[in-house]
């Protein structure tokens, strides 16, 4: 009799485990997704934690031809850029709305699958393709195209994922 409990048990708590295993067990070969998170800092506003500010994340391929809905687009300051995804991943900032190229735009194309951190834009020799080695140890490996246009880095406001130009590398005629 007490076999039977012990077996009645492991059935009615093993079964549903089992079950609720093969059913996710679709997710576990899934490639992830690459996501640019975009933050605005603003060296001369502080809030209660001394240094605050607001995220924006896009999940891949949610291409933004404006970013009106986000709470800080008309705000001073500049933005920070954080990119994750496995290695190839592209996503181009652009300066203005509707992915225009004329306030400038920046390319970033991931080469390893460590997520990257877009340092100073200062650094970056304008209009030709670049290959930054963040670290051995930390973030990774990208190549990046920057088209300059004052206040590009305090104006992003549009962002649209992978390659979108026929020629490489765009914009290398004079505009």
């Amino acid at each position: 009799m007490r076999i039977n409990k012990t077996y009645h048990r492991l059935v009615t708590y093993l079964i549903p485990c089992l079950l609720a295993l093969l059913l996710s067990s679709p997710a576990w070969g899934e490639v992830p997704k690459a996501e640019l998170m975009l933050k605005k800092e603003d060296p001369y506003l502080y809030g209660a934690c001394g240094w605050c500010t607001d995220l924006f994340l896009l999940k891949e391929n949610d291409n933004r031809k404006n970013f009106s809905g986000y709470n800080l687009d008309s705000q001073t300051g500049s933005y920070l850029i954080d990119l994750t995804g496995p290695q190839g991943t592209i996503v181009t900032l652009f300066g203005s709305q509707n992915y225009s190229r004329e306030r400038g735009y920046l390319i970033l194309v991931k080469q390893d699958d460590r997520p990257i951190a877009v340092g100073d834009l200062k650094k970056l020799p304008p209009r030709q393709w670049v290959e930054v080695n963040q670290s051995d140890t930390g973030p990774g490996l990208y190549r990046v195209w920057y088209h300059p246009a004052p206040y590009f880095k305090e104006h992003i406001a549009s962002v649209r994922w992978g390659q979108w130009w026929t020629e490489l590398p765009p914009a290398s005629r004079k505009e």
